[in-house]
């Protein structure tokens, strides 16, 4: 399916797997991308219905600035290689088809998440040498924070072959397995024109990842440190969303899925330190894919009047209702001890535009750390979690005054 815009024609070709309206980070941050960078563009995408749900709102993060979408219907998946195959042959007919009409595009704009966004990418670049490709890493794909290979086996195919010729025309080595995305880092590594990453954490963990020293010299030379786009400000005010809000209490809004390494718990725990009275002037309001699981976690505590689980809400809705919290929580991933924490949450970028004072739950010497928070405790550390809470519920008189550190001094 494809829908055309009646302005200008696009000189700016994107490939981002998943994009608005479909409801996802990848999606969000691409679009925050294309408005950032401020040019028409014609986005190539796959139709994700099969594991995303619609969110219309996210559109308008594009600042008018999108003229063609084509979300053609590739097989859906995360990383499987048929399915990366499949969008590559399908946008590459897209983007031919296109061209026949409008002449050649100029730049080109990937992101993976999803690796299949800079297999198109790449196929598109070497058949195209002079377009100019900003490729953009959300996060390492062939190691996770632990340090582990993260697998999805390629196959020796004809889109495999070019692929190695074009790294070793480039005059690097190819990865010696058939690990898909060991092969999205290479290639994107040794064919982008600019490589983005959203923090120096990110950029020297790959880089040291790397299989190919000479290969990972380059990228330094390419390589931008860009943070997630924040939202314009206009766009926290468009939705109006229905939500009591007990002007006895203060609220803390956590928006998105808690993970194993980026757990609840911490925060449940710290509530269940404080005394009753401190505790009934705190209200926790999160908004996950879960909320019914939550809501068993949070009655076996006993603290039902505190903790308040809801569904996921669209994202302007999540804007709006960002602006109405007295807080935001935000958490960090937890990296093996004396590795360096490589991924900044996205959701701090959405935080940040609201103006609402935001709480980050942070791991020493990590990109959120190193972030302006108006809150902060350690990561796995109650007692400091427990102090946080006080000073939420019992906030200072005084205006202006430097927030406590409390992550220092372990």
């Amino acid at each position: 399916m494809t829908t055309v815009s009646t302005s200008s024609p696009a000189r700016r070709l994107v490939a981002s797997y998943c994009f608005p309206p479909y409801s996802d980070t990848a999606a969000i941050v691409a679009a925050k991308r294309v408005a950032e960078h401020g040019e028409p563009v014609d986005v190539v995408f796959n139709a994700m219905d099969a594991i995303r749900s619609r969110d219309p709102g996210l559109v308008r993060l594009c600042g008018g600035l999108v003229r063609r979408w084509a979300a053609v219907p590739s097989r859906t998946a995360f990383s499987s290689w048929s399915s990366i195959s499949d969008f590559q042959q399908l946008g590459l007919a897209e983007v031919a088809r296109w061209e026949a009409e409008q002449g050649p595009y100029t730049s080109l704009y990937s992101r993976a998440q999803f690796a299949a966004s800079h297999f198109l990418a790449t196929e598109v670049k070497v058949s195209r040498p002079e377009i100019l490709w900003d490729a953009e890493f959300s996060d390492p794909l062939s190691h996770d924070v632990q340090g582990g290979v993260r697998t999805t086996p390629a196959t020796d195919d004809r889109s495999l072959l070019r692929l190695r010729t074009a790294i070793e025309t480039a005059g690097f080595r190819p990865p010696a397995d058939l690990n898909a995305f060991a092969w999205c880092e290479a290639a994107t590594f040794a064919l982008a024109d600019r490589v983005i990453f959203t923090n120096e954490h990110q950029r020297d963990f790959m880089l040291e990842a790397c299989h190919d020293p000479q290969l990972a010299a380059r990228v330094e030379q390419v390589a931008v440190v860009s943070p997630h786009p924040t939202p314009p400000n206009e766009l926290y005010a468009v939705a109006n969303p229905e939500l009591r809000l007990d002007p006895a209490r203060r609220h803390i809004g956590y928006f998105g899925n808690f993970y194993a390494n980026r757990g609840l718990s911490l925060v449940l725990d710290a509530l269940g330190l404080l005394p009753p009275p401190t505790r009934g002037r705190l209200a926790l309001h999160v908004f996950t894919s879960d909320p019914d699981e939550l809501d068993k976690e949070v009655a076996r505590r006993g603290l039902s009047g505190e903790v308040h689980a809801r569904p996921f809400v669209g994202y302007l809705d999540f804007l709006a209702l960002a602006r109405r919290m007295d807080c935001l929580l935000v958490t960090d991933a937890v990296s093996p001890p004396g590795a360096r924490n490589p991924f900044l949450p996205s959701k701090w970028s959405d935080y940040r535009g609201s103006g609402t004072p935001v709480w980050g739950i942070v791991e020493e010497g990590s990109a959120l750390d190193a972030q302006p928070l108006d809150h902060r405790s350690p990561v796995e550390h109650v007692t400091a979690a427990a102090h946080v809470l006080r000073r939420i519920a019992h906030p200072a008189p005084a205006a202006g005054a430097a927030p406590q550190d409390l992550s220092r001094g372990r």
